[in-house]
């Protein structure tokens, strides 16, 4: 039997691969004889097919294969690309391999349905998806894991650390682990100095500067990011991003006249994100967001048409950026 187990959070989907192994091989304890693990970006198809091909020894045999890429819809260059025989791949898993079991552990939340190895294994086994958590999933179950690691976190702390970790499992996961290392009554502060700012929370913190007319907030930030060598231009995107975030918000708020919840509900955000948006909302309006999104695209294209140097003139928007709302 072949089967492909897919979902974008690894945490998950590893967990129900565990349980399969241990099902599969009818609750004996996974060993060189019985199971086999094989990462997909350094071993190539026709030798996964050699694999398959051979019979267990005695009872079953499991191979699990990591990091299929060539399963995913992400188009992604691996080294071996080129001398791979997908054919004899196909071929195996078309094949009647009595007492072998194929799993395929995919981290993506959607697959490439053209694949010709995707095809064999819906046509000769089961594909199964692994729902993740959700960001209310997450607040009720998080707080639980540090009690499991003996340690406790206040209400605010957590919060901050749900906000740099967003929705990805195995970030929560990978700060938690570092902040239950670092002490056992966790605050704030600790997490300030654990768990690092992503880039899309400080492209957030510039925008609520700029909104709230901090601009030496907003240049202390970006200069403070040059320092970590980001990219300025990756930075204006994000940054752009959040202004579309904020125009819907804005549109939905100040002009249409929806409830914040219902808000929340159209765009499918957190009500926390959105009664924060809806709260700084009052120090701008929706038409001067459209004016700084226009700012922002004419800058892109100025970058891109070297007119500008990125650094620069990412700088002087920062700088000028209560007169772009305006429309001057």
């Amino acid at each position: 039997m072949v089967y492909i187990v897919y979902g974008d959070q690894y945490p998950i989907v590893d967990k129900r691969v565990k349980k399969m192994v241990k099902t599969l091989l009818d609750g004996e304890s996974p060993d060189e004889f019985n199971y086999l693990r094989i990462n997909a970006r350094e071993v190539l198809a026709q030798d996964i097919a050699f694999e398959i091909s051979l019979l267990p020894l005695g009872g079953k045999k499991v191979l699990r294969i990591d990091n299929p890429y060539f399963l995913t819809s992400v188009r992604e260059k691996v080294a071996i690309d080129k001398d791979q025989d997908f054919t004899k791949l196909v071929d195996a898993l078309n094949e009647d391999n009595e007492g072998v079991e194929v799993i395929f552990v995919v981290e993506n939340k959607t697959l490439n349905q053209k694949s010709e190895v995707y095809k064999a294994v819906k046509a000769n086994g089961k594909i199964i998806f692994e729902e993740g958590l959700t960001r209310e999933n997450l607040e009720q179950t998080g707080l639980m894991y540090f009690q499991k690691k003996g340690a406790t976190i206040t209400q605010e702390a957590f919060r901050l650390l749900l906000e740099r970790t967003g929705d990805n499992l195995s970030s929560f996961i990978q700060e938690a682990d570092k902040l239950c290392l670092y002490g056992k009554d966790l605050d704030v502060d600790d997490v300030n100095v654990m768990v690092p700012v992503p880039l899309e929370q400080n492209a957030f913190n510039i925008a609520e500067a700029l909104i709230s007319s901090n601009i030496g907030q907003a240049i202390k930030i970006y200069r403070d990011l040059l320092v970590l060598k980001e990219d300025p231009v990756r930075l204006m995107n994000l940054l752009a991003s959040q202004f579309r975030s904020y125009c819907e918000v804005a549109y939905l708020y100040q002009v249409e006249k929806y409830q914040q919840d219902d808000i929340a509900t159209m765009l499918k955000m957190h009500p926390y994100r959105v009664k924060m948006m809806c709260r700084t909302l009052t120090k701008i309006s929706y038409k001067q967001i459209l004016n700084i999104i226009d700012r922002l695209y004419e800058l892109d294209c100025s970058i891109k048409g070297m007119k500008v140097d990125a650094q620069t003139g990412f700088e002087m928007f920062l700088i000028n950026f209560n007169e772009y709302k305006n429309g001057k």
